[in-house]
């Protein structure tokens, strides 16, 4: 079976049920409804200011998944989107990549699918370039000329650049992703961020980040990502770096270097940030106490979980358990 979320949908029940119409500058949210009750997630919409929004999908499938896109107005617009969790395959970008993406938009409704059996987190930037354009004012002769052209000739080819994602910008975007702020404060503070993000994609572009597929041989990528499928599948008792260089046929060092070139980091710091990722999923479907989700995820020690997501996170995993427990209750 292939589970649907379709935002014309969502949209037309929404003014149905509502007396009003749907309010400038507020965050929409899409759930997914499995009628089953195995997946679960949602699609969110959060428009910061005139210009400039944030995508959210955030799923745990179990089976496929169809978004049906709503139709829109046809403009040029420019895309950052991150692949946190899992892999883009609807987009071609595998996890801990992103892509920044200028186009020409037809406005005209589409599908994004989605594989089952894994876990999904994307978020993206969408810009108007007109408010792109107000950011890098008299600096537009320094950015690549393909680039240049889709900005200022309507319906002109697009341009996309493919790169890592840094360590710089998970941070960022977890502290997007865990605003402790409300009302007009969150509003400056999630714009301030997407300004920060933005900032260290322009200076990738800049930089030309080589593809990693000029790097790599792609059966070298493809043994790679299986050994990320390993380490995912054994959070818990992991192997050692030799053992995970014989299970995927790759000697320790192309691994190593390998798994810096596709995701940014190594394989066993990818483990790292896997394990408080799915930590902070858990947290927040309750689905578990704090002290299983040490053991879960693979800490052996709670105080050093505690730590380390406190690190990541800002907050120690019992106060990010309870805020989201008040949160459950306001959206209730």
């Amino acid at each position: 079976m292939t589970l649907i979320i379709s935002e014309e949908e969502f949209y037309k029940s929404i003014l149905q049920m509502q007396t009003e119409k749907i309010l400038p500058y507020q965050t929409v949210e899409i759930p997914l409804n499995d009628s089953k009750q195995l997946s679960q997630g949602y699609r969110r919409i959060i428009d910061i200011c005139p210009g400039l929004n944030f995508l959210i999908d955030d799923y745990t499938l179990k089976e496929d998944l169809i978004v049906e896109l709503a139709s829109g107005e046809p403009s040029s617009q420019i895309e950052l989107s991150f692949s946190i969790l899992g892999d883009n395959y609807n987009e071609e970008t595998p996890c801990g990549q992103n892509f920044f993406l200028a186009h020409w938009h037809s406005g005209e409704a589409g599908l994004f699918k989605w594989r089952g059996g894994d876990r999904i987190l994307k978020f993206d930037i969408h810009l108007d370039v007109d408010f792109f354009q107000t950011l890098i004012t008299d600096e537009l002769e320094h950015l690549p000329p393909t680039m240049r052209q889709v900005m200022t000739v309507a319906d002109a080819r697009k341009y996309l650049h493919l790169a890592k994602t840094t360590s710089g910008m998970r941070d960022i975007i977890n502290q997007i992703l865990n605003c402790p702020y409300q009302g007009i404060t969150r509003r400056l503070y999630l714009e301030s961020k997407a300004l920060e993000l933005i900032a260290l994609r322009v200076e990738q572009i800049q930089g030309d980040t080589p593809n990693i597929s000029k790097q790599l041989h792609s059966d070298n990528i493809e043994c790679i990502y299986y050994a990320r499928d390993i380490l995912i599948n054994n959070l818990e008792n992991p192997p050692s770096l030799m053992e995970l260089s014989r299970m995927v046929g790759l000697n320790d060092c192309t691994l190593k270097k390998g798994f810096r070139e596709v995701f940014g980091t190594t394989a066993f710091g990818y483990l790292y940030n896997y394990r408080l990722e799915t930590a902070r999923n858990l947290l927040e479907s309750r689905k578990a106490k704090i002290t299983d989700i040490v053991q879960m995820v693979g800490f052996k020690d709670r105080s050093y979980f505690a730590a380390a997501f406190r690190k990541k996170f800002g907050v120690n995993p019992s106060i990010y358990l309870r805020r989201n427990g008040k949160n459950l209750k306001n959206s209730a």
